[in-house]
Order: C-alpha cells, then structure tokens, then sequence
C-alpha cells in the first residue's frame, strides 16, 4: 500500500541511526533517505531496488547534461553499464507542466525512473539519486521504492562569491560548482571588482588587470581570469545548471579602476594607488565627468556581456555616498536594459529611478526595503545577520568579520531565516567576502555546511522544513561532502569531529 507522509517526518525517520520505526513507512526504515534539500514530496512502497555490478541506462538525447551527470555517478561508484542489465535507469523528457523549468520526478520501483520537462530538471534528479546512494564504491546498493516529486520554491538559489578582494582560482570556481549542484544551487555570483583586485579581463582597458588583476587585500592572492577562461567557466557552469552572475561594482568600490585608469577619478583625487587594507567607502568613479565615466561604463558591461549570457548583470552601487548616485543607478541600470538584459543593484541603488523589473539584493537587515517592494521590484534576499558567511560558524572564530553579528552566523542561525514577508523575493543567496579569506581551504570552511542550509531554504516549501531532520539529513551526508574533497567545518550540531 502507497504511504504519503510528510517528507520532514518521513526523512527524519529513515535514518539508519534512527532505529525507530515511523508508521506505515517502517518497511523502508533499514534504507536511509538522506536528502538536502528535502523533496516537496515523497511517498514511500514497500520494497527495495538491489543494484550490483551493472545496469542499463535509456538517456533522452535531448538531456545530454544529465546523461553526463549520471554517466558521471555510476562510474564513480563503480556501476558499470550494460544493455542486458536487469535493473534499467530511464532518464526521460517530458510534458509536465507541475514540474515547472526545474522540477523532477524520481521514482524507483523496479527500476528508476527520473522524469522532467528540462534537462536542468533531470540533474536535479540526477542529483538526489546520487544522495539516495552511498558517496563511495560498494559490492552491491539497495534503494528503498520511492517515489520523488520536487521542484523549487524559488528560481534564484545563489552564492555570492568575492573574488575581487582575493583571488580564487578557475580550479576551485569549478570545485564549487560541482558542490552546488550536488545540492540544486543554481546561481553563482562572482563580485569581480573591487577596491582591491579587477579580476575580468578587459580587452578595450588592459591595465585594469595588468594593475587592478595584480593588487589584493593584504595577504589576499591577486589574479584575474581571461575572457577565454570565463566563457569556458559559464560552460561549465551550465553543463552543471547553474547561470554563472557577474558583478562589476561601482559606482564605489572602485580604487583598483582609478589605479589602472586615473582619469575615471576627480582631479582633486590623489589617491591613485592600488590598495590592499580593509575600509569602504572612499572610492568614487567622478560623476562629475560623465564624458568620461559613461563611456567606460558602457564600453566595459559590452565585453562583460558578451562573456557572460545570464539575463541578470550586477551592476553594484553598494556603500556610496554621493548627490549623483541615484542617477548613476539608473542610467547605468537603463543601459544594460538597451542591451537586452536585466540589471541588479544592492539595496542602495532603490532610491534610484528604474524601471522596476530591476532586481534589488537586500543585504542590510535593517534597511526599508517597502517602497521598492511595493514598486514590485524583484528581491534576491542575502541579509548579512544570516547570510553573510564570511562571519563565524560560530562566535569568536579566528579570521571571520562580526560586524554585522557579533554572535557570528552559525548553521541553526541560517537555517532559520524565514523569507515569507518579502512578498516580491525571487529567492536567496549566501555571500562570501574574502578580506579574511585567503585560500581554498578557508573559503570551503566557511561555505560548508552553511550552504547546504541556504539550498534547502532556497528550494523546499517552508511546510517541509525543519532544522531537526535538516541536521540528520546533511549530517549523514557526511561522506559525500568527503568525497567531494571539502575542508568543510566540522559542526557540532550535525555530531561532526576533527
């Protein structure tokens, strides 16, 4: 007999530590269901699928990306594939509308079956097959019969990625996208300038990298990507799902241009030089000469376009204080409207005049967001007290900010975050600034676990959630994130030790 049970209750209960049955479904409680985010829905069967050795695998051609995906899993899990196999894999196109541009369905009975109306949808399922298994090779698998409906409750599941203050290499850009889309993130935003580092390569400015690409925050690692390296990172970012963001920022936030380029500074500016310490606030493009910053401004978002295809393109304007700011949001915002696509402005730049499908990232708590909300601008919702994870894990970690709480941002804090009211959200992104993080290592401590918490608030109905289950589920994910090679932090509240 078919069992619907609330995927909170049901995932929480089938935890092989958990030896406690859990109703109707106890038949399966042997078989854990560990996943993060946890599905919109999922009915259990009784039964269980064994795999050993092979399988056969029907692949829609039309969903090459997940055929990858999963080409990808059971090779690394030691699943070899063979026609005559008897357990079959069906990845499958088709027509759905409930499943929506994201959605997915993952059924195993006899065999597995997963179902979209997207090849973005199959990874998504792709992905949760991947969490139903174990991270490592084994002898044999056994699946519990499930069935899996899913899709997300916002399009924009993000990270904020600073490579501006310092540098991250192609190869840990690439690491991170595969981490994100083992947990359906799909948006990654790389701030790509900044006082201390210009990380894009500029064909009609060269000395914004060969200057701004060579200075860093002190003890930071300077750098910066060619276009040629970018265009390939979006590939690779869409093989995996996820768009990839750029964010040139300005009108502040701009010493490494004015260092590279000193005319797109005030005559009566001396500081000219590239900078490494840690204040905002004091850099400026002069917008008293707009003959001069205009066309810089334009020439530069045509190349970060033609690099980047994303329909949204961060344009900034965060933490400056000047009488032609709102002006220069909205000229700027209506110029990357001509170029066909979609500006995003931090929260700041809502005092500006624009049109309102321009998208606002609300980063600071207290700030009134209601007059932009009731313009019905879209929001992307980072506010810092929960989503800035430069902060701590928890309070007093070395090398970690808490200017924005003094408590840090730790995992329950996080997963806490409720985005009801801000009626106009489109979703959530966590942000990492890198003044204080220097290398791989520090930056997957502070991303993970905290962004598998930001996936699941991204992606799953509120009415599913609970940081309980949420703790077992990512917490018996354990050896997935191992096998991913993450120096993730070892949080206590998911019974984690050095």
């Amino acid at each position: 007999m078919k069992s619907p049970i609330k995927p909170e209750t049901l995932l929480a209960c089938l935890l092989a530590v958990a030896g406690i049955a859990c109703g109707p479904s106890s038949q399966a409680a042997a078989l854990p269901l560990h996943l993060v985010p946890v599905p919109q829905s999922v009915e259990t069967q009784p039964g269980e699928l064994q795999i050993s050795g092979a399988v056969a695998v029907d692949a829609a051609e039309a969903a090459p990306d997940a055929k990858r995906a999963l080409a990808e899993a059971l090779a690394g899990l030691g699943i070899a594939r063979d026609d005559a196999a008897a357990t079959r894999i069906h990845l499958q196109l088709v027509e759905d509308a409930a499943l929506g541009e994201e959605g997915y369905r993952l059924v195993v009975a006899d065999d597995i079956r997963l179902s979209a109306q997207t090849d973005v949808g199959l990874l998504h399922a792709v992905q949760s097959l991947r969490q139903l298994l174990p991270a490592r090779a084994q002898p044999g698998y056994a699946l519990p019969h499930v069935v899996i409906t899913d899709a997300p409750a916002y399009r924009w599941r993000g990270l904020s990625l600073d490579v501006a203050r310092s540098f991250l290499p192609v190869e840990y850009l690439q690491k991170t996208i595969d981490r994100m889309a083992f947990f359906k993130l799909n948006r990654l935003h790389l701030h790509l300038t900044d006082d201390q580092g210009w990380r894009i390569e500029i064909k009609r400015y060269p000395k914004l990298v060969e200057i701004g690409g060579a200075s860093a925050v002190k003890g930071g690692r300077s750098g910066f990507y060619t276009q040629e390296e970018l265009r390939e990172l979006v590939a690779y970012a869409q093989a995996r799902g996820i768009t990839l963001v750029p964010e040139i920022d300005m009108p502040g936030h701009v010493q490494a241009a004015l260092a590279s380029y000193n005319e797109l500074a005030c005559d009566d500016v001396e500081n000219l030089s590239p900078y490494s310490g840690l204040e905002v606030g004091f850099s400026v493009l002069c917008l008293d000469k707009p003959e001069v910053v205009y066309p810089f401004v334009r020439n530069v978002l045509e190349e970060v376009l033609a690099v980047f295809p994303s329909k949204e393109i961060h344009i900034g304007g965060d933490e400056i204080k000047h009488p032609l700011y709102a002006d220069f949001v909205a000229r700027t915002a209506a110029m990357v409207e001509e170029m066909g696509r979609t500006a995003i402005a931090w929260e700041e730049g809502s005092v500006a005049d624009t049109n309102p499908d321009v998208v606002f990232q609300l980063w600071n708590d207290g700030y009134d967001i209601s007059a932009a909300v009731a313009k019905g601008h879209p929001l992307i919702l980072s506010p810092c007290s929960y989503f800035y994870i430069d902060h701590g894990n928890y309070a007093g970690q070395p090398e970690t900010y808490d200017w924005c709480r003094k408590e840090g941002v730790p995992l329950a804090r996080l997963y806490g975050f409720d985005p009801a009211p801000f009626t106009t959200a489109v979703g959530i992104e966590a942000a990492l600034w890198t003044e204080l993080v220097h290398t791989d290592a520090a930056a997957d401590n502070r991303l993970w676990p905290r962004l598998a918490a930001t996936a699941e608030l991204a992606w799953s109905p509120a009415g599913q959630r609970g940081y309980a289950g949420f703790v077992q589920r990512v917490g018996a994910l354990r050896g997935h994130l191992d096998a991913m090679g993450i120096d993730y932090h070892a949080e206590p509240d998911l019974g984690w030790a050095k």
